[in-house]
C-alpha cells in the first residue's frame, strides 16, 4: 500500500510539472505569455542607417500592423548592422533569430545561386522606370522567388536602394576607355567582377568598412553604389566626380524564410504581406524623390555630376554582352531568357 501511495504521488508530480511546462512553452514569434498567445514578434535587421527611408518605413510597418491587427504583431527594427553583418542576417532569417532582412540582392543570391543573381545583370533594367515595370508588372518579383524557393527564402517585396552609379576621386567616366586601369571598389561576387571587367575597370573587392580610407589614400579610384549611399556617407567630399551610369538596378529584397511565412495563420499572413507591400511602395516613392535632392546637394557642394548620353549607354550595354554569355553558360539560355522577358519593351 505504501509503495502504491508513493507511485501515485510521483505520477501526480509528473502531471503537475508537465502542465506547468506546457503553459510556459513559447508561442509563435518568441512570445511566452502564459495562457494566452502573445504577439508574433517580427525582428527586422538591416545595415542602413536609422535615418534612411528603408528604416523609417520598416518602423511604419509596425504601426500599420497594430492598426489592422491590434496586439497580433510586435515589430522590432534593428538598423546599422545591430544584428550582424549582411551574411549573418541572411543566415539568421533561416535560423529564426530574425524574421525579415533587407540588403543588396547580391547578399541573398550568393546563397540562393546564380539563377537568382540574374536580377543584377548589368543594364537589365537601365532606368528606375524600367526596374519598376519589369519587377512589379512584368513578373520580375515572381521570377526572383522562383529561384529563391529551393534555398528556403521568400521575397515579399523590394525596397528601392537606388540605381547603381560611379563616384570617383579622379574623373567622370563616359566610356570603357575612360575606366581603363581605374581601380573600382566592388562587393565581392563573381557577377560584379565580370561586370566591371567588361565595363573597362579594374574591379577591386573590398569590405565596406575600408572604403572611405581607401578613397582618401588612393588605394581605390572609384566605387559603384547608389546615390543614397553616396549621400549618407558624404562620399562626394572625398570623391567629387559622379557619373550617372544606371548600370544595375540593385534592389533591396525584403526576405523572410518560407517556413516562417507559411507558419502564419492565413488571415494574419494576408495582413502582414499587405503591410509590407504598402511600406515598400511608399519607400520606393520617397527614395526616388530623395535621389533628385541628393544630386542637387552634390552639385551645390562642388561635386561634378554627369549623366551618360543614350549613345554612351549603348556603348556600355554592348561592352557587357560577354557577361550575359557567361551567365547563359552558368544557368542556361532558358533562365536568362526568362529574365529578359521581364524587360519593358519600348
Amino acid at each position: 500500500m505504501k509503495a502504491k501511495r508513493v507511485i501515485s504521488l510521483l505520477v501526480l508530480v509528473v502531471l503537475i510539472i508537465t502542465s506547468v511546462v506546457g503553459c510556459s512553452r513559447p508561442t509563435q514569434g518568441g512570445s511566452s505569455d502564459s495562457g494566452d498567445e502573445g504577439p508574433i514578434v517580427v525582428k527586422i535587421g538591416h545595415t542602413d542607417s536609422s535615418t534612411r527611408s528603408t528604416h523609417v518605413w520598416s518602423e511604419w510597418l509596425g504601426e500599420y500592423l497594430e492598426e489592422k491587427a491590434p496586439g497580433k504583431f510586435k515589430v522590432e527594427v534593428y538598423p546599422d548592422g545591430q544584428l550582424g553583418d549582411s551574411p549573418d542576417m541572411v543566415a539568421g532569417v533561416k535560423l529564426g533569430t530574425l524574421q525579415l532582412e533587407f540588403d543588396l540582392s547580391s547578399v541573398v543570391t550568393s546563397v540562393a545561386g546564380p539563377a537568382s543573381s540574374c536580377i543584377d545583370l548589368p543594364y537589365l533594367y537601365p532606368s528606375y522606370e524600367d526596374w519598376i515595370e519589369g519587377t512589379f508588372e512584368n513578373g520580375g518579383l515572381e521570377l526572383f522567388n522562383e529561384y529563391l524557393k529551393d534555398s528556403g527564402y521568400y521575397c515579399i517585396d523590394m525596397f528601392y536602394n537606388g540605381m547603381r552609379h560611379v563616384i570617383s576621386t579622379e574623373r567622370t567616366y563616359h566610356s570603357p576607355e575612360d575606366l581603363k586601369g581605374q581601380k573600382v571598389r566592388i562587393a565581392q561576387n563573381d557577377l560584379n567582377i565580370e561586370l566591371w571587367k567588361a565595363m573597362g575597370g579594374n574591379p577591386t573587392p573590398m569590405a565596406w568598412g575600408e572604403v572611405i580610407t581607401s578613397l582618401s589614400q588612393g588605394t581605390i579610384d572609384a566605387l559603384d553604389h547608389s546615390l543614397g549611399v553616396f549621400n549618407d556617407f558624404s562620399l562626394h567630399e572625398i570623391a567629387p566626380y559622379i557619373t550617372i551610369t544606371n548600370h544595375a538596378s540593385s534592389p533591396f529584397p525584403v526576405i523572410c524564410s518560407l517556413d516562417w511565412i507559411n507558419s502564419l495563420p492565413q488571415d494574419l499572413r494576408e495582413i502582414f504581406e499587405e503591410g509590407v507591400h504598402k511600406a515598400c511602395e511608399q519607400q520606393r516613392n520617397e527614395e526616388r524623390a530623395n535621389e533628385l535632392k541628393y544630386i542637387e546637394r552634390f552639385k551645390a557642394e562642388g561635386a561634378t555630376v554627369e549623366e551618360l548620353t543614350p549613345e554612351e549607354v549603348e556603348v556600355f550595354i554592348k561592352s557587357v554582352q560577354p557577361v550575359y554569355d557567361m551567365w547563359r553558360e552558368k544557368v542556361g539560355d532558358d533562365v536568362v531568357d526568362k529574365w529578359l522577358a521581364t524587360v519593358p519593351k519600348h
